[in-house]
């Protein structure tokens, strides 16, 4: 038997930080996809091909208790931590295929990097939500649990928890959230569980383009510094929130009924709010060439703000699309670097066909 999933990563366009409180966020599944597959066989192992992660070929053996058991060093089983904590998230829940008699895993996230001669560089696109949703997709359906995929949204509250503890219980779920749902959607952290809940949003008259500025950051990193200041800043924190988590829902509610001058006109204070958060608690939301962009962007009648934590992507609104053209070609004249990113209306897919004798794969995967 082989199985393939694939996911899609994402990009925040508004409710960035705020939707840590409880706001809308605005968040767009992105076509760049993780793929996993995954080809059962007999010889009572797990093996593991992943060459993103620097991984050429990994072991493990399931144990009496479903536990992996990894024959490899410890900076590759560094390198797997996230295919670790998936697989046992599953078997906390039921979940995980420990029947099986053994099986080949390649991960894929090629997609979620950008090549320029020999130099490679991650985007910023969620690649670690993208591949935890697609690798336990696959992984449930492997163990005859595909029906418990087939209900996105409590599928997403699954992974929130399994995909949040991996993260040290700091992020809002919106990657996750996009990686299962695709399309553009509203997520927004409900009632005192926090329960996630989504709904599409319309794309009609929405202009927009992607830059990137060449660093990566570390949401992780960024939301353990946040989570320091606030303990020490509470009332300031709580202002900049609500002041954020009133923006996004009034721009929100312009999207929806396609109000389109006011949406933009709210994404520019969404992202005044946001220098103005930054500036408070020390983080670098915007990067220096992100600030010089917002410059521009103020000259150009356009709107700009970063995506998600901030110093990676920005995503830039227009009115029209011919606006949004002058704009483009004023900023790659700059030096700027505008990634060609589209919707990925399909989210989390996964498909199963029976096989006989497969060869041994290759290290290299696909």
């Amino acid at each position: 038997m082989e199985l393939t999933a694939s996911a899609p990563g994402k990009l925040v366009l508004l409710g960035d930080y705020a939707v840590l409180e409880g706001a809308p966020a605005l968040v767009l599944a992105v076509n760049r996809r993780a793929h996993v597959r995954v080809a059962s066989h007999q010889r009572g192992v797990c093996d593991v091909y992943a060459p993103d992660l620097g991984i050429a070929a990994a072991h493990a053996r399931i144990g009496g208790d479903g536990r992996l058991q990894w024959q490899c060093d410890e900076a590759a089983r560094t390198a797997l931590t996230l295919v670790d904590h998936v697989w046992h998230g599953l078997l906390h829940e039921g979940l995980a295929p420990v029947s099986s008699e053994g099986f080949d895993l390649h991960l894929d996230t090629s997609g979620f990097f950008h090549a320029e001669g020999a130099t490679r560089s991650k985007l910023g696109l969620g690649s670690s939500a993208a591949l935890t949703v697609a690798l336990a997709t696959a992984l449930a359906t492997l163990a005859g649990h595909a029906q418990v995929t087939n209900d996105r949204l409590q599928w997403i509250r699954r992974l929130l928890h399994l995909h949040g503890d991996w993260q040290g219980g700091r992020g809002s779920g919106v990657d996750i959230a996009a990686s299962v749902a695709g399309g553009m959607i509203h997520y927004q952290l409900q009632g005192p569980a926090r329960e996630p809940t989504y709904a599409p949003m319309p794309t009609t008259g929405l202009h927009c383009l992607f830059v990137w500025s060449e660093q990566s950051v570390s949401t992780s990193d960024s939301l353990q510094r946040l989570a320091r200041w606030r303990e020490t800043h509470v009332t300031e924190y709580a202002a900049h929130m609500n002041e954020l988590g009133t923006i996004s829902t009034d721009a929100m509610d312009a999207l929806r009924h396609q109000r389109m001058q006011s949406f933009i006109r709210l994404t520019k204070d969404y992202a005044a709010g946001l220098q103005r958060f930054g500036a408070a608690c020390g983080l670098e939301i915007y990067s220096p060439a992100q600030k010089r962009l917002a410059d521009m962007a103020s000259c150009a009648d356009v709107s700009y703000k970063p995506c998600g934590a901030g110093g990676d992507f920005g995503v830039v609104f227009a009115e029209d699309a011919e606006r949004l053209a002058t704009f483009e070609h004023a900023i790659v004249s700059a030096g700027m670097r505008v990634v060609p990113l589209g919707l990925d209306s399909q989210g989390v897919s996964c498909h199963m066909r029976q096989t006989r004798n497969l060869p041994h794969p290759h290290p290299s995967g696909f």
